[in-house]
This record gives structure tokens, C-alpha cells and sequence, in this order.
């Protein structure tokens, strides 16, 4: 598990330096050979540009490695897993990272707005819950409940979704991460049958499985044109209420984060090469990146991963510790 979290981070701070920015030009100006941190130049209105500079520093891992690490603490716990137990871990983290760092992490969308006192942890699942573009989050902080006992894993994926974002494709964006996970890391199963083996154990509603059939039909990495990057991001360039409109990319948007995931799962051979796609689709890379390059990394190892990477990564030590307990608790269930 040491492998999984450290390349959770490695990818979410790597992807984070260069998100929301155009899938053009992230593969002119990104060779993943050196840091690149272009949040200055994401293109949203003056005033809202400290939202993402603000307290942000190059390497600093976000919100989808802070809340995977709650995830795992809750599941540690042995607690009785619910939404608030969860929510409970989080806040933890948050606040972690704000004794050590005095200021919270980058990210978080709806969830800034609970931990600043803005809303209540009620308001905003009220917020989340008919929206027709849920937020990523139930899927970035998902892949450790694949790594739990089968008959548990859909219904504790419901239970993190619905701890912030109770909207159903939300619920199935980490049921379908979560599978994923324990498809690929536990099953050993093919990567070129993740998707199907998600369509075999998920409840799909009309939606999302016309989408997710969409996405098995894809061609290779290699051979998508602008018709597939339409069928995998939707409406390219992004359009509003989908973030962040104008570029070309993956919105921030729970059910194409997990198709995208899905897909580069598909088509990837180890963490550098997941990593790779994930931050040449442009957009909401973080999350998509972290994702797969996490379970690549649990699959075929770091060998792969830069050393200015691994070198640089924030929390290395931590990480590692918090992989090494999870592997023990895991090894006794």
C-alpha cells in the first residue's frame, strides 16, 4: 500500500501544478521532466485566481491524496463506517495539514465551504445532491474501498459518496472506482476487462451505462481523435455549468473523471505511462491522474516513477507509514 499512496501524491501534486489548463497546451509545455506550476494562468476572472495560487506551493499534495488518507483511517479505525465517521476523518486531515502547513490545503470544491463554517456538512450534500455535474470527489478518495472484503465494497462506495455528494452518479462513480480497484489490484483481472467487470457488479442507471458503453468502444490512447474526446470529457471545449469551460479537457465532473480513469486503466502499462495519459487529457487532471496512477503503482510498482518525483513528493515519510498500516490492517481482515 506504500506503493498506492506515494504515487497517489505523486501524481495529485504533479497533476495539480498544470490543471485546468487545455489539452493543447499542456502537451506543448509539459514533457513531465520538471515541475510545471501554470495555476497562475488558469483562466477564470482576476479576482478568483487566489482560489487556486493562494498558500499553494509547487509539490504540495491536495485534497484527493488528503482525503484518500481519511478514507484509509476510517476504514482503520473499525469503526462503524458511515458518513459521518468519514467526514469526521477528513475534517482531521484538514485540519492536520493546518497545524503542520498553517494553512488548508488547495481544493476541496463544496467541502472548502464546510470546513471554513460557510455551510453545514448538511448543506452541502443539499448542494451535491440533484446536480446533474456532481463534483469528483467520491471518486478521487475511492480506490482504498476496493481493497476491502467484496460484499462490502458497493455499499461502503455509496456510504463515502453520499457523506458529501448523495446524487447517483456520484454513488456510482465510486462504486465504478472502487471496483476498478479491486479488479485490477485483487482479481488480478485484465485491465482491457475493467470496464465490463464494472457494468457486472454496478447497478447502472440509463446514463451512465450508455456512457460507459461509449467509452469500452474507444480505440487505442494513441488513435483518439477529437469525435472520441467528445465521447470521453463531453463537449469539447468544456461548456458551463461543467468546469472549467473554454479548454479542452476533463471537466470536474464525477462520471467523466471515472470514464476517463476507466479508460487510461485500459490503456496503460505501468504508473509513468497512467500518469502520462492522464495529464494529457487536459483539464481536472489531479484527480484522474491520481487515480490511475495510483493502482498502477500498487500493480506494477514505482520503477517507473521519475526520482525528482519520488525526491520531491510532500509527506514521503508519512505516506509510507500510513501505506505500511494499511498493509497490516488489511493483512488481518
Amino acid at each position: 500500500m506504500q506503493n498506492l499512496l506515494l504515487a497517489t501524491a505523486i501524481a495529485d501534486a504533479f497533476g495539480a501544478g498544470v490543471e485546468f489548463q487545455d489539452r493543447d497546451w499542456i502537451r506543448q509545455n509539459v514533457d513531465f521532466t520538471k515541475f510545471v506550476n501554470a495555476r497562475h494562468t488558469i483562466n477564470v476572472p482576476e479576482e478568483k485566481k487566489s482560489l487556486f495560487t493562494k498558500n499553494y506551493q509547487a509539490w504540495d499534495y491536495t485534497d484527493d491524496t488528503e482525503m484518500t488518507i481519511g478514507t484509509i483511517k476510517a476504514l482503520m479505525s473499525d469503526e462503524s463506517f458511515t458518513e459521518e465517521l468519514l467526514v469526521k476523518k477528513w475534517r482531521a486531515e484538514y485540519q492536520k495539514g493546518i497545524s503542520e502547513k498553517g494553512v488548508g490545503r488547495n481544493g476541496h470544491g463544496s467541502m472548502s465551504w464546510y470546513y471554513s463554517g460557510e455551510m453545514t456538512i448538511d448543506q452541502v450534500r443539499d448542494f451535491q445532491r440533484d446536480r446533474p455535474n456532481p463534483g469528483n470527489a467520491p471518486a478521487m478518495r475511492a480506490v482504498p474501498l476496493g481493497l476491502i472484503s467484496e460484499e462490502l465494497i458497493n455499499e461502503y462506495a455509496a456510504i463515502n459518496a453520499r457523506a458529501t455528494h448523495p446524487n447517483i452518479n456520484a454513488i456510482i462513480s465510486s462504486q465504478c472506482i472502487a471496483r476498478a480497484a479491486e479488479f485490477i489490484l485483487v482479481k488480478k483481472g485484465k485491465p482491457s476487462e475493467v470496464i465490463a467487470y464494472c457494468q457486472e457488479k454496478i447497478t447502472l442507471n440509463p446514463e451512465y451505462k450508455k456512457y460507459l458503453d461509449q467509452v469500452a468502444q474507444l480505440p487505442v490512447y494513441e488513435k483518439l481523435n477529437d469525435t472520441h474526446f467528445e465521447i470521453l470529457c463531453g463537449p469539447q471545449p468544456i461548456k458551463a455549468p461543467y468546469f472549467l469551460p473554454g479548454i479542452k479537457g476533463v471537466p470536474s465532473d464525477s462520471k467523466y473523471t471515472t470514464g476517463c480513469v476507466l479508460y487510461i486503466l485500459r490503456n496503460s502499462y505501468n504508473a509513468m505511462d497512467a500518469l502520462r495519459k492522464s495529464v494529457h487529457l487536459g483539464g481536472d487532471v489531479d484527480s484522474v491522474a491520481s487515480i490511475t496512477t495510483a493502482i498502477m503503482a500498487e500493480k506494477t510498482g514505482l520503477k517507473s516513477i521519475p526520482n525528482f518525483m519520488l525526491e520531491n513528493i510532500e509527506g514521503k515519510q508519512y505516506l509510507e507509514g500510513i501505506g505500511e498500516a494499511f498493509t497490516r490492517w488489511i493483512k488481518s481482515k
